[in-house]
């Protein structure tokens, strides 16, 4: 009777698995950070983990840009090799996600064959005047999900990068994911934007998450 508990429970899990794959339905998924410091990195981490080591789908992290904390994982911790797809020599696994920095345009694409899911990162800070040419990878994603601060000092940033990519794509019932949460703020957004804002647990270990946060990212991609 106790192995056919165990057993039921086993495919319960099983099936509970199942289900959260079919709910992803989209190979690429693009985080658009609207301020630097809002979290694009750590929500992309997140992300990486839930897809990886939670529904057990072969996962890579693109940042368009030269993300410092794709440096600082690589120093800190042992990290191995990712396979040299389309000539990136900036590629390094770890826990069982691949992180790519740096790549040029058309990187993406280019690799999306030979993953099950494929995150774009980009900080839109660190565009300034080139906005249009930095969106265009992650706006192809078939998931694009804002990263934006609610405090005061950066969230009328936000909404000015809101503004100029409302200009070049639509945004409505986009979700934009928070940390530094501000209900009053989150609200303006949602009704000045027509976007689902998402509080963000805050986690110190992206690698190891709890149930609120796993919570969280299910919500915002399915």
């Amino acid at each position: 009777m106790k192995a056919l508990r165990i057993s039921n429970l086993l495919c319960l899990r099983k099936r509970k698995v199942e289900d959260d794959r079919t709910a992803i339905n989209y190979k690429t998924v693009g985080l658009i950070g609207l301020c630097s410091g809002a979290g694009t990195t750590q929500l992309g981490i997140m992300l990486a983990n839930y897809f990886s080591n939670g529904l057990h789908l072969k996962t890579a992290v693109v940042s368009t840009g030269t993300d410092d904390a794709f440096d600082r994982i690589k120093e800190e911790v042992q990290v191995g090799k990712a396979r040299n797809y389309t000539g990136s020599r900036r590629g390094f696994s770890y826990k069982g996600i691949d992180f790519f920095g740096g790549v040029r345009e058309g990187f993406v694409h280019a690799i999306t064959e030979y993953y099950d899911v494929v995150i774009v990162e980009v900080n839109l800070a660190d565009l300034k005047e080139k906005l249009a040419d930095g969106l265009r990878d992650v706006m192809s994603c078939e998931c694009r999900i804002l990263v934006g601060s609610m405090v005061p000092w950066k969230y009328g940033e936000c909404v000015k990068r809101l503004s100029r990519i409302r200009r070049l794509y639509s945004v409505k019932n986009m979700p934009v994911v928070s940390v530094s949460w501000q209900e009053k703020m989150a609200k303006n957004m949602e009704r000045e934007y027509e976007i689902r804002a998402f509080r963000a647990p805050m986690e110190e270990n992206p690698f190891e998450m709890k149930g609120s946060a796993i919570q969280m990212l299910k919500q915002v991609v399915t």
